[in-house]
């Protein structure tokens, strides 16, 4: 019981906490609460290692309430997988947690060795920490970049544009300093510093939203009639995508859905991850019926874009390799097709599989998916896409190949793993921050929700909720000019960092300099 009354269970609450910023609920406000009371907290800390866990805490409710919806997908097949549900929400959130014990064991430690005392010096000590631990997160162990705190800006369209200069790290680092303001307020020991950084802060805020409803301008915005896009969102049960009595059903739903609607003016029909059920290269009768699908237009340009499996077998009925791809199919068979390069640990592959051979991945067959190259354009006769596959598109420095931009982001999901959590809204919120950040169209289809169309600015041209099943038709919109983020990455935010660091520590040893006189 003691626990409950303790620090660490407040910082446990406070991370759940802040879940209620993300999609579906999108409450900023709740951000503003939960990391005012994680940086109070540690500010209370007596010791490294209270610090350390006081963290640990707070990461731990942030990722419990932040991805518990893992569990639901282990629910498929109950038979099999039932039994990890405990580990999947105490175990991933508990490794998890160690990114924001060390963001809460590196503030104190610098704001110790330099001896930082002014709020506003803490609080940006306090939000560099955090997206440094934020880009770690990303890019550690293959990454898990879930839930950074930039996506709570996604209650409005211009409050995310400037991701289009900083990207989604650089909301983040903002939405700290805004969450800490009301600090400033409350402390009777203020000072005019931090009051001119309050009124900063402030001020930032108001350029923000203006700069968003600048930037988003309906006249940059150029629609070809003549060029249309269809997307099919089948809604298979994921009990049933693989059943063996139905997934000829599932797949003939899809060419038929495809067709309810007149083709011919249609540039790509695009269905979900894997709603072909079969190898597509090694079947000439699938890829007949595939076909069928592609739109029939006049100059029989048109394409189908789909989710499907690639074998790789050594001649011998042997198979080498299995991946997890998109394929581009024309009027006279297969033009192209591009590999999942960024796979899911334990759902598609199981990480050191020689010493975990107790261990199955989630999803079907018997072996692991295999590592596609990297992000690729394939070009069609209309219109060039870069393919995204699931949960690729969290991923916001491996979106495209930079030296051959794409017209289209396709972003191929299934979403049906997860049932009706909040996983699904959080993954339609960071496809759409990918748009804003490339400043390109992006075509999401799920198999079983959210499916969608997103303009440049990343705004919701047409859509088909979860759990629905049905066709939309969209114009093709023209990309606009590639983004400071998409040319530079993180160069931006590394400059804006670099310059706040050389600031404090240049005040820091000013202060010291008059002290000393």
């Amino acid at each position: 019981m003691k626990f409950f009354k303790s620090k660490f269970f407040y910082a446990v609450c406070a991370g759940s906490l802040c879940n209620l910023a993300f999609a579906p609920f999108h409450f900023f406000v709740a951000a503003i609460i939960s990391i005012s009371i994680f940086f109070v907290l540690c500010q209370k800390t007596t010791s490294r290692k209270e610090n350390f866990w006081l963290g640990w805490c707070y990461g731990f409710g942030y990722f419990v309430a932040g991805v518990y919806w893992i569990s639901i997908s282990l629910l498929v097949d109950a038979q099999s997988f039932a039994w990890l549900i405990p580990f999947a929400l105490t175990l991933i959130p508990s490794v998890l947690a160690l990114y924001f014990a060390l963001l809460s064991s590196s503030f104190n430690f610098v704001v110790k060795k330099f001896s930082f005392t002014k709020n506003y010096e803490k609080f940006l000590i306090f939000a560099i920490c955090w997206i440094f631990c934020e880009i770690l997160r990303a890019f550690l162990f293959t990454g898990f970049p879930w839930n950074l705190l930039g996506y709570v800006w996604m209650f409005n369209d211009a409050a995310i544009q400037i991701s289009s200069v900083f990207g989604v790290w650089g909301l983040s680092f903002f939405a700290v300093l805004v969450s800490l303001l009301p600090l400033i307020y409350f402390d009777k020991n203020r000072t005019k510093p931090d009051l001119v950084f309050a009124a900063t802060i402030i001020f930032l805020i108001i350029i923000n939203f203006i700069f968003g409803y600048c930037r988003i301008d309906d006249a940059k915005i150029v629609n070809d009639k003549n060029l249309k896009l269809r997307l099919v969102q089948g809604n298979i049960k994921q009990e049933m995508k693989w059943d063996a009595r139905e997934k000829y059903h599932n797949f003939i739903k899809h060419i038929k859905m495809t067709n309810l609607e007149d083709t011919a003016n249609i540039a790509a029909v695009i269905w979900s991850e894997t709603s072909v059920p079969y190898t597509i290269d090694e079947s000439s009768e699938i890829v007949e019926q595939l076909e069928l699908a592609v739109p029939n237009r006049a100059d029989e340009k048109g394409m189908l874009v789909t989710g499907g499996i690639r074998l790789k077998s050594d001649g011998y009925d042997n198979i080498e390799n299995v991946w997890n791809s998109v394929f581009v199919v024309n009027k006279k068979g297969i033009a192209a097709s591009y590999d999942k390069h960024h796979l899911v640990p334990f759902g598609e592959y199981v990480p050191l599989q020689k010493y975990l051979p107790f261990v199955q991945k989630i999803t079907n067959g018997a072996i692991g998916f295999s590592e596609g190259e990297g992000p690729k354009t394939i070009r069609g006769d209309l219109i060039s896409i870069s393919p995204l596959l699931c949960y690729e598109v969290i991923f916001p420095d491996k979106i495209i190949d930079r030296n051959d931009r794409p017209d289209l982001l396709v972003n191929l999901t299934n979403d049906a793993w997860f049932g009706n959590s909040t996983g699904p809204y959080q993954h339609f919120d960071m496809a759409k921050m990918r748009a804003v950040e490339y400043g390109i169209p992006l075509a999401r289809v799920a198999n079983t929700g959210i499916t969608a169309f997103f303009d440049p600015f990343g705004r919701v041209i047409n859509k088909i909720n979860l759990n629905q099943e049905g066709i939309i038709d969209v114009d093709l919109v023209k990309n606009l000019e590639p983004t400071i983020y998409s040319r530079y990455c993180f160069a931006p935010l590394l400059v804006l960092v670099s310059f706040l660091i050389i600031f404090l520590l240049h005040r820091r040893n000013v202060i010291r300099q008059n002290h000393t006189s």
